[in-house]
């Protein structure tokens, strides 16, 4: 990582950590029911698992990116977008029936032993699609509650309180829209590319927009960090998406062919299909949501996206992006705080660059 990200991590990822732990603690403190203190615990176990914590790191370096700030726990403030991350994380886990999720269960099958609630009875059906449920609706509350407990000024809070709102709509919205896309038999590119605008772009998007406001930023600086996390947003899920077929499962912490076994229609398999012969077309839609495909057919897909060219097409679309954001970067960077400006041209370069 550069320099930034590494200063970055180094100094709020311990304080992130513990702010995490802290809040939950909290919570937990209030509850006079041994049910909703283990609940809780789970959720808090899941949360500080692991992650790369991307999203509050934006919030907080983009906080510190302006010269007058105003006064507030901007920690506090960082993790309400990283409950909201889990949040969708969680969901969309139940969606798509994945059983892993960095390195260890996703939260559902977590959940799926209700003995860790109740030493009396049997599990009712679907008690851990329930309590996933329940998890990922907490989450949402949790972390708009912690934005508002985080002591900066009412009227900063209540349009940061809005902005994280409607980035909660808007990954509904990316969530249904992969959802419908993954039941037509191809959709478009530009389909795709709208998806994961709403679906990953726009939480990136929202945490440097936040960041921004709780700062007292200026109008033109929040129009600039939007556009430019809604690029991070989509070159970042583009990556992941190549990671999802072709990383190493210890690594990215999920099967490899998840993806493929889930029928996702990300832009490699969208481009390869738009290419492929009608041969080929037929076996890749055989392949796709198959549950029970073996190293064979997911070899096949990994060659034949690459014999294609689509690899590399997918990675020139999220270069793109990124190179966007490098020219938007230097015509903005008066705007912001030296350390901060590295910070952006430091997070556009990982983006492709990561390998989990």
């Amino acid at each position: 990582m550069g320099k930034q990200l590494d200063l970055l991590r180094a100094k709020y990822l311990p304080l992130i950590e513990q702010e995490i732990r802290k809040f939950f603690k909290e919570k937990i403190s209030t509850q006079k029911d041994e049910v909703v203190v283990k609940y809780y615990e789970e959720l808090s176990s899941y949360i500080l698992r692991g992650g790369k914590r991307l999203r509050p790191l934006a919030l907080i370096s983009s906080y510190y990116g302006f010269k007058s700030r105003q006064e507030g726990n901007i920690v506090k403030a960082s993790i309400s977008v990283e409950l909201l991350h889990n949040s969708s994380l969680i969901h969309d886990d139940i969606m798509d029936e994945s059983l892993k999720r960095r390195g260890g269960p996703s939260f559902h099958y977590q959940m799926e032993d209700w003995s860790r609630l109740s030493q009396n009875t049997p599990p009712p059906r679907n008690a851990g699609i329930s309590i996933g449920i329940l998890g990922g609706d907490s989450l949402i509350e949790l972390g708009l509650e912690a934005l508002l407990e985080s002591g900066f000024p009412k009227n900063s809070l209540i349009k940061a309180a809005f902005e994280y709102l409607t980035a909660y709509r808007k990954l509904i919205e990316g969530q249904l829209l992969d959802l419908y896309l993954s039941t037509v038999t191809m959709p478009t590119e530009e389909e795709v590319i709208r998806m994961l605008s709403l679906k990953t772009g726009t939480l990136f998007s929202a945490s440097l927009v936040m960041g921004g406001i709780l700062a007292g930023a200026p109008r033109k600086a929040l129009v600039f960090l939007k556009n430019f996390g809604q690029r991070v947003g989509v070159a970042f899920q583009l990556q992941d998406d190549i990671l999802g077929l072709y990383g190493d499962e210890e690594v990215i912490g999920k099967p490899a062919d998840s993806d493929v076994k889930e029928g996702k229609r990300t832009l490699l398999i969208v481009k390869t299909w738009q290419l492929a012969d009608e041969v080929n077309k037929k076996k890749l839609l055989f392949i796709l949501g198959n549950k029970n495909i073996g190293a064979d057919e997911l070899n096949y897909v990994r060659n034949i996206v690459k014999e294609l060219g689509v690899l590399d097409y997918t990675k020139e679309t999220a270069l793109n992006l990124l190179r966007e954001n490098e020219r938007d970067i230097e015509a903005n960077k008066n705007l912001f705080e030296r350390n901060f400006v590295e910070f952006l041209r430091e997070l556009n370069e990982i983006v492709v660059a990561r390998s989990f």
